[in-house]
Parts: C-alpha cells; structure tokens; sequence
C-alpha cells in the first residue's frame, strides 16, 4: 500500500514583528519552509519564489529521484533571486533559508540551507536532523560554545549560509519513510525559543497534526514570539491521504 504525508502548516507574526517573512507549501509529496530575510519587501519576496519553485514538485511524475528533484529546485529559486536583485539592486543582501522534504515511494528527500530546522520524532524520541548553517553552530561544533550557551548568543540568528542568488552548499539526504514517524519543519521563530524538550513533549502529546503545530506556535509566542513563527507537522502514515490545502 505504501506510506503517504499528512501535513498541516501554521504561521504566526509573533509579537514583535509588522510583517511575515516566511513562506510554505504543504502538498501531497512535499512540504517546504523559508525564512525571508533582507528587510521589507526583500526577504518575504525571496522565501515566496524559493517555495513556489519547490511547491511545482508536485505536480512531478512520482518516480523522480527526491533528493535530486529538491535540489534543482533550490537552485531554480536561487536563480530568480538572482535575477530580482540584478532588476532591482536595492534588494542586494535578500535572500531566505530553506528546508524542505519530498516523499516518493517509501523514501524522503531531504534539502537544507540557513537555520530553518527538520526534526524527527521516531518512538517517542526527538532528533534534530538538519545541521543550522549559523556562526554559533559552527561554535558548537568547535568546542568553543556548548549547546545551552548557543541558544542566548546574541548572533545566535547570523546564518553563514541561504538563499541569495549566489554559489551556496546545498545540504541534503535521503530519508527511510517509515509509517508511525512524525517530522517537524520550523523557522528559528519556533526553535531559539522554545527548548527540544518542549517541542518533543508537544509533538508526542497531540495526535493531530494541526492541532499540534498550532500548539508550537502557542509556544513560541508564550515565549515573546520575537520572530515569525512557522511550523508543519507531517505524519508518515500507511495507505492514502486527503489533499491538505498548499501555498
């Protein structure tokens, strides 16, 4: 019978922010996130056409490689980035994270750039699967920073990597879709406020998609919501799915 995604999506401006940067699409194969940045009207642009360029994958034939597929897309909408600040060079500095997943068959492709995160939760245990592209990562990663004093760096949102029209490394994976999994798509308004030990209790207490992604959400805002906040929960389930509304 194979497995399929039931996805749902909120978004919230929080509580410091005038406008929303961040952009999605939850569709029957691919979900995806982006995280505008470069100030009014640049970054909303710039996660806009980097989602639409991923959301065409639906309507791809159902045999295409995953991984292969996400990644051309991500450069599809790098080259348009490209190209509005070549038209308007104003916007020099937009650009946007990225983190999407595409199922087909029984396996995901993953595609990562910036610190738009994808988490796991596989029997009750919550993994972080992206690596955030940020200067305090690579602190981390270093020794010179623990994992506690990275989350109140104050340049703990300085990403090394994203989306603006420039050569970029684009991370990326395949992943096993196995029935039972749930993953979680977030922008840092979600996860540098709020810990993995709340996000993993809230994504193992409510069963329903929505209504846990709306219970993020509330997190986050609960914590200052000093960005904008956007997160999907999609279940890997056995057997077919309704078609949730995209964008």
């Amino acid at each position: 019978m194979g497995v399929t995604l039931h996805a749902a999506a909120v978004t919230d401006l929080g509580l410091v922010r005038s406008n929303n940067e961040d952009s999605f699409h939850v569709g029957p194969r691919v979900i995806a996130i982006a995280d505008g940045m470069g100030g009014l009207p640049a970054g909303e642009l710039a996660s806009d056409v980097v989602v639409k360029a991923l959301a065409k994958l639906d309507r791809k034939p159902a045999d295409v490689d995953p991984l292969e597929a996400l990644t051309e897309a991500v450069k599809e909408g790098n080259n348009k980035v490209a190209e509005m600040v070549d038209d308007h060079p104003e916007r020099e500095g937009m650009g946007t994270t990225v983190t999407a997943l595409m199922l087909v068959a029984d396996k995901l492709g993953l595609v990562h750039v910036g610190d738009s995160r994808c988490y796991l939760l596989h029997d009750n245990t919550l993994e972080q699967v992206t690596r955030d592209d940020t200067l305090v990562q690579s602190l981390v990663d270093r020794g010179a920073l623990t994992p506690l004093q990275a989350r109140s760096h104050p340049q703990r949102s300085l990403v090394t990597q994203a989306v603006q029209g420039r050569p970029m490394t684009i991370s990326g994976g395949t992943l096993d879709a196995r029935d039972g999994d749930r993953f979680m798509l977030c922008s840092d308004g979600l996860s540098d406020v709020v810990t993995d030990e709340a996000i993993a209790l809230a994504m193992a207490s409510y069963p329903e998609p929505q209504e846990c992604a709306e219970q993020l959400v509330k997190l986050a805002v609960q914590a200052g919501g000093p960005d904008n906040i956007t997160v999907i929960v999609a279940d890997v389930t056995a057997g077919p799915r309704e078609r949730p509304p995209g964008r």
